[in-house]
């Protein structure tokens, strides 16, 4: 590992895993099962919030939030059975986490998905990480720091020791309330907008990258 780094935090949709037409099918899922009206991917996409439930409540009210989720876990669980590669696994994520673990790093996952969930996805990705922190451990969620404090606590990191990998200006956020590092995958041609601020890597090759410029600072 690195002379400042000890371990590496990631979230999980959109940075281990490309789940967004997964998720989209979903929600279309939960939507339709509760008759609460249209559901365009342009729809879905205003109504995404850092977690499973909020976005679900964004689309259908608090009041009918149980039933959806309940027909969104039972398309995913659907998709899972179905498909052996329900999502795409993120370039270079199998081959990072590995090296990660050779280099004798403490990897955990912090995610707003139900933990249910997100394990039944790392488990369909085939991806060997431990998923430390779901919505449900979180007081808050993203932005608020509750979570990645929290997975920083179960792999024993102080958040000097820690980097947080994440791909949305809420996971940027999050790791700067938590005191992080925090490097953003961002694969769009754009230097602008709400990335401006953050580290950005376009691919998770880079990572091990930008751990090897910390340990010749």
């Amino acid at each position: 590992m690195t002379a400042g780094s000890r371990g590496v935090v990631f979230d999980l949709d959109g940075t281990l895993v490309d789940s967004w037409q997964l998720h989209l099918c979903c929600l279309r899922s939960a939507v339709q099962a509760v008759g609460a009206g249209g559901a365009s991917a342009a729809r879905l996409s205003v109504a995404q919030r850092p977690t499973d439930v909020g976005t679900l409540i964004a689309l259908v009210g608090e009041h009918r939030v149980e039933p959806a989720l309940r027909a969104y876990r039972e398309e995913l669980d659907r998709a899972l059975r179905e498909h052996p590669a329900p999502a795409p696994v993120v370039p270079h994520a199998p081959e990072v986490l590995a090296a990660l673990r050779d280099r004798g790093a403490a990897v955990g996952v912090c995610t707003g998905r139900s933990r249910a969930d997100a394990q039944a996805l790392l488990d369909a990705c085939e991806l060997d990480v431990r998923l430390t922190v779901a919505r449900e451990d979180a007081p808050l969620p993203k932005p608020a720091p509750d979570g990645l404090r929290l997975a920083l606590r179960r792999l024993g990191l102080r958040p000097e020791e820690a980097v947080y990998v994440g791909d949305s200006p809420a996971d940027r956020e999050q790791g700067e309330a938590a005191r992080v590092r925090t490097l953003l995958l961002d694969r769009s041609p754009s230097a602008g907008g709400p990335w401006a601020s953050a580290t950005r890597i376009p691919d998770l090759g880079c990572l091990l990258k930008e751990l090897g410029r910390d340990a010749g600072r």
